[in-house]
């Protein structure tokens, strides 16, 4: 830090200065203490939504590994190529905080059974409850996917604005403050002197006078 000139301008430069750093800590505080709200309660939903992809995955296997037993593995192979493509994920822009954060819209990915490009009497039930929970674990993967993003994304500033925080705190103020005093004691110091001086040619006249 550049030392300023121990004058009157330096210091009300040096204390505004100072308080504009503490004024940006306090701000960047609340940012990140709104960040970590923001990042606790998307871990909650991670750790739920965990849970229901696994269940949705296990089902969606239990329901495939049958359909393979009754229909074949040609049969489900077959279906499984003809499947009509799905329609792509629309993501808009969100944001947390100044934070921009991916957010996709919610949606389900389960058809209806008309809807997957075949003839439901011809393919049969267990095909269509396999194709019915696969598309339920894809709901489920693709919503857990963006809250995983959004909570990197949000780590990630976290740790920025911690870091500038840190650095107001334990660098940038406690120098500004130690400048500001130092300013301080050296125009005090300056006024006594001044002072004694002024007093010593008042006493100098004054024997002069005599």
């Amino acid at each position: 830090m550049v030392t300023r000139q121990r004058t009157r301008t330096g210091l009300l430069a040096t204390r505004a200065q100072l308080a504009l750093a503490r004024q940006g800590q306090a701000l960047l505080e609340q940012k990140r203490d709104a960040l970590l709200r923001e990042l606790y309660q998307e871990v909650q939903v991670i750790h739920a939504a965990r849970d229901e992809l696994e269940t949705a995955a296990f089902e969606a296997q239990l329901a495939l590994d049958e359909a393979r037993v009754r229909l074949g593995d040609e049969v489900v192979a077959a279906a499984a190529a003809g499947a009509v493509d799905e329609p792509p994920i629309e993501v808009r822009p969100a944001s947390v905080m100044g934070v921009a954060v991916p957010a996709v819209t919610p949606r389900s990915f389960v058809r209806a059974i008309g809807d997957r490009g075949r003839a439901p009497l011809v393919s049969g039930p267990a095909l269509e409850d396999a194709a019915e929970r696969f598309e339920i674990e894809l709901t489920v993967a693709i919503r857990l996917a963006t809250i995983e993003a959004r909570v990197r994304r949000l780590a990630r500033e976290i740790r920025r604005t911690s870091s500038r925080v840190n650095a107001l705190r334990f660098r940038v103020v406690p120098e500004l403050a130690g400048e500001a005093t130092a300013i301080g004691l050296a125009l005090e110091q300056r006024e006594r002197e001044d002072h004694f001086r002024l007093k010593r040619v008042k006493a100098h006249r004054a024997a002069r006078a005599h």
